[in-house]
Formats: C-alpha cells, sequence, structure tokens
C-alpha cells in the first residue's frame, strides 16, 4: 500500500466501531449518514467502499436530521479509529510532513477546496505528534 492509499477513506483498512468491523472507513461514514435499519444493514453488506459510497450518496433515502451537524465529527472519529487500531499506520501518519490533502477533485468540501479530510489528518498527527 502506498502512502496515500492509507490517508483514503476509500482504503480497505479495516475499523471497528459500535460493534461492528467496517472493511473501510467510507462504509462507517456512509452507514452513519441513516437511522433506517435497512439501509444500514445494507451498507454493512457491502464490500467495495465505492459501493457503499454510491448507496450513502444517494438521495433515494432519508439522511438522518443532524447530518449536517455531525459528519464532521464521524469522519474524524472513523479516521481517528485507523489509526488507533493500526498502530503501523499511525506510525506513518505521525512521521508525515507538510500538508496533507485529499485529492478528489469531485468533492470541494473533504478533498480539493476546503480539504477537510486533510485537516482532520493533520490534526490526528499532530495528536500523535504530542504523545511522545
Amino acid at each position: 500500500m502506498i502512502e496515500e492509499d492509507l490517508y483514503s477513506n476509500l482504503a480497505a483498512i479495516p475499523i471497528t466501531l459500535d460493534s461492528f468491523t467496517w472493511n473501510s472507513a467510507e462504509q462507517f461514514y456512509q452507514a452513519s449518514k441513516f437511522t433506517d435499519e435497512a439501509i444500514i444493514k445494507k451498507i454493512k453488506a457491502c464490500q467495495n467502499p465505492f459501493q457503499c459510497a454510491a448507496i450513502g450518496q444517494t438521495r433515494e433515502f432519508k439522511i438522518r436530521d443532524d447530518w449536517e451537524e455531525i459528519k464532521i465529527d464521524v469522519m474524524e472519529r472513523a479516521i481517528r479509529a485507523r489509526f488507533d487500531q493500526h498502530p503501523e499506520l499511525a506510525e506513518i501518519l505521525k512521521r508525515s510532513k507538510g500538508t496533507l490533502y485529499d485529492h478528489s477533485a469531485a468533492d470541494s468540501f473533504w478533498g480539493i477546496g476546503s480539504n477537510v479530510t486533510g485537516k482532520l489528518l493533520m490534526k490526528i498527527r499532530d495528536d500523535l505528534q504530542s504523545e511522545t
């Protein structure tokens, strides 16, 4: 796995949150958008993070009312879990330097533009560096 991949929410790096092992941070994030157990179950059944994203990004299903208020916290929780549960990845993040970017041109909030994912990664990196 190249270093940029371990920063991607689409990377097949399992995380355990809420008593379930998710295949990726993206799977957890997409499932967290919903309160309807049938939709959450459908996302849990996905093996491919792109498939999870496709389900979560459709407007066919009702997203929870507070989603806009909690989505950054949900993403931070998923990203933190990736590095908390995989110390070897945390070490790579900790040693990284400079600005980290989510190079997604298709998403100006998480990726190129606001770079919220990159900012969360740098916040977690700062926390890891301050632990030593």
